[in-house]
C-alpha cells in the first residue's frame, strides 16, 4: 500500500498528519454529497416503467390532500420510494406547484415544490442511511435538511452527526450544525493508520 506521506512535500511530521487528516475529513464528506441521492428529483427519465427517476411510490395509513394549498400529506406508517431512494416517517408533506406554461390540474403538469417528511424519519439512499426527526428537501435548489437531536448519516461503518445537517447537492457542500447540548461528531474508520 503507498503511503500518503510519500507524496506530500517535505514538512514537518505535524503539517503532514494535519493534511492527511483534513484529506480523510473531505473524503468522508465527498461520500455523503454524491449525486446519487436522488431524493424526489423531478428528473424525467421518459418511460413509465416502474423504478423510473420520475416514479415516487408512496403508502401511509391516511391521506388529506388539499388541492387549493397545493399540498398532499401522507399520516402513519409513511413509505415513498424513488428508484433507491427509501424514506420512512410518522408524516410526510409533499408541497407541489404548476409545471412553467401549464393551465392544468393534472398530476403530468405538476411538479414537486418540496417535501417535508416528519417523526422518526429514516432514509435509506444506496450504502447511506440517514436519520432524524425532520427532513426537508427543497426541489429547486436541492436541499436536504435534516433536523432534531442526533440527526445522524451513516455510510458503512462511517458517521456524521449533529443538531442539523444541511446537504447541497449541487456544489457538493455540507453543513453540520450542533446545538448548545450535542456538539458536531464524526466518526471515521480508514485502512491507513490515520492521525497516528
Amino acid at each position: 500500500m503507498v503511503k500518503l506521506r510519500e507524496y506530500l512535500p517535505k514538512r514537518s511530521i505535524y503539517s503532514a498528519e494535519r493534511s492527511t487528516c483534513s484529506g480523510l475529513l473531505l473524503l468522508f464528506f465527498l461520500l455523503f454529497l454524491m449525486p446519487g441521492i436522488g431524493i424526489a428529483d423531478n428528473k424525467k427519465s421518459g418511460g413509465d416503467e416502474p423504478g423510473s427517476s420520475d416514479r415516487i411510490h408512496i403508502t401511509s395509513d391516511k391521506l388529506v390532500s388539499e388541492t387549493k394549498l397545493k399540498t398532499a400529506e401522507f399520516i402513519g406508517n409513511v413509505r415513498a420510494t424513488q428508484e433507491n431512494t427509501v424514506i420512512t416517517s410518522d408524516r410526510l408533506k409533499v408541497f407541489y406547484k404548476e409545471a412553467k406554461g401549464s393551465n392544468s390540474t393534472d398530476a403530468q403538469s405538476q411538479s414537486i415544490d418540496r417535501i417535508v417528511a416528519s417523526g422518526n424519519v429514516t432514509i435509506l439512499m444506496d450504502d447511506k442511511m440517514a436519520v432524524s426527526e425532520q427532513a426537508v428537501y427543497i426541489s429547486k435548489t436541492e436541499v436536504l435538511i435534516l433536523t432534531g437531536p442526533n440527526s445522524k448519516i451513516t455510510s458503512e461503518k462511517n458517521s456524521v452527526s449533529g443538531d442539523k445537517i444541511t446537504l447541497y447537492r449541487k456544489n457538493d457542500r455540507m453543513v453540520v450544525d450542533s446545538s448548545s447540548e450535542e456538539r458536531v461528531e464524526v466518526i471515521l474508520y480508514t485502512k491507513d493508520k490515520g492521525l497516528k
